[in-house]
């Protein structure tokens, strides 16, 4: 069974980025791909050092939970990392996620693991899902190199509260309809 591992940024375990989460993978449970959520603000992470370790071994020589992280990514068909946008940006919890990813790279900044497929979560208060399309790109293209390349992007706009993503009847099903398309290809 091919497995997904999908990634929290958010400080809220229930809120517009878990619930939008929790939507594309009840659809790829229906596929049988074997589920695994990170909340990232419950982790043990730590910044990168810059020691470059990681351009001699397949790993970041960081003892925290990260080293969890990197067995799953090594062993995922498919991605799922999500975000409510901070200041232009996702969050701390999510960018000290991506710093830790450079070992998901060889010396020649090549993917390490293969590609995964990835969907892209984010959510925003700004009304218009185009606002933060700039840095939405640079984010898929960064992270191009590492392997992880940008199946669908799902954008809630208008999140000011919690439960706005869940009370999103058409965001919702579009969550859903994802994950669904998620096949396993092995």
């Amino acid at each position: 069974m091919k497995k997904i591992v999908a990634f929290i940024g958010s400080p809220r375990r229930n809120g517009n980025v878990s619930s939008i989460v929790n939507e594309v993978l009840r659809g790829a449970k229906e596929n049988k791909l074997e589920t695994k959520v990170y909340y990232l603000n419950e982790m043990n992470i730590k910044g990168c050092q810059s020691c470059l370790y990681c351009r001699e071994h397949e790993d970041c020589c960081i003892q925290d939970d990260m080293q969890e992280i990197y067995e799953d990514i090594k062993n995922a068909e498919y991605l799922i990392l999500g975000s409510p946008i901070y200041i232009c940006q996702v969050s701390a919890q999510m960018k000290l996620l991506l710093d830790r990813f450079y070992p998901l790279t060889n010396k020649k900044h090549r993917p390490r693991f293969g590609i995964k497929k990835t969907v892209m979560v984010y959510s925003q208060a700004a009304p218009l899902s185009f606002i933060f399309k700039k840095y939405i790109r640079y984010n898929n293209k960064i992270l191009k190199p590492m392997g992880i390349k940008t199946y669908k992007t799902i954008i809630a706009t208008r999140s000011f509260t919690p439960e706005a993503s869940k009370n999103n009847n058409k965001l919702m099903k579009k969550a859903y309809n994802i994950g669904k398309s998620l096949i396993s290809t092995l």
